[in-house]
């Protein structure tokens, strides 16, 4: 796997765990609203949890430049 090939995954994998915790967040939400306290707690936590360890990572990723195509091939 080439260099951009993996950055690439990894900018994917961090954006569909990122999507799906906020998804998490949104649940635990409308389960606390519900009146469910301890099941919307605990989702609560866990995804902010999560969202919370994503940020380094989304922001390590922003300030990475993306590897480059190797010399005399197209971008496209």
């Amino acid at each position: 796997m080439t260099t951009k090939d993996a950055f690439n995954r990894q900018v994917r994998q961090t954006a569909l765990l990122s999507v799906a915790l906020l998804a998490a967040l949104i649940f635990g939400i409308i389960v606390l609203v519900g009146g469910d306290w301890i099941p919307g707690v605990l989702i609560v936590a866990a995804s902010l949890i999560g969202l919370a360890r994503q940020v380094p990572i989304i922001s390590k990723l922003c300030n990475q430049t993306p590897p480059a195509p190797p010399h005399g091939r197209s971008t496209g």
